[in-house]
């Protein structure tokens, strides 16, 4: 059982978002421990990319996306007395890792995307990196969907 967790989530696929949520969940040491959730959004303000958005629209999607984060959270563990939400931008390994650091975390949960063998070479996995460059352990979570 772990006191500090952190949970980096994909919005994008909210039931294995929440299926993950209530796996972490289970690996809290008790009522006091702490579950961080956090979610990266892409970064948009690389100069080529901004060029092409007004200046508010990356504030606008962080707080966007900073409230479904929550909305999700109080959905699918309203019991969990501390949990926190993390919005970051920018490379996702690098924002988990930077995160986990940041609070101290005593583990690291991972969903698994399970990517083919060809995705993981071209577009690299952000699990692979974070468990090669963390400071504590790190759980890859295998979500039944993903099970063979």
């Amino acid at each position: 059982m772990f006191n500090k967790i952190l949970l980096p989530i994909d919005m994008q696929d909210r039931n294995t978002a929440q299926e993950a949520l209530r796996e972490a969940a289970r690996y809290l040491a008790g009522p006091e421990a702490e579950l961080h959730v956090m979610s990266v959004m892409p970064g948009l303000n690389m100069p080529m990319v901004a060029a092409y958005f007004p200046e508010d629209t990356v504030e606008k999607a962080l707080k966007e996306l900073e409230c479904e984060l929550a909305q999700l959270i109080k959905e699918t563990v309203p019991e969990l007395a501390h949990c926190y939400e993390h919005i970051c931008e920018g490379n996702a390994a690098k924002q988990i890792i930077k995160q986990a650091n940041k609070l101290d975390v005593d583990l690291i949960v991972m969903p698994s995307h399970n990517y083919s063998r060809m995705e993981n070479i071209l577009i690299g996995s952000v699990t692979s990196r974070v468990v090669e460059r963390a400071h504590c352990s790190v759980m890859v979570l295998r979500l039944a969907k993903q099970k063979k």
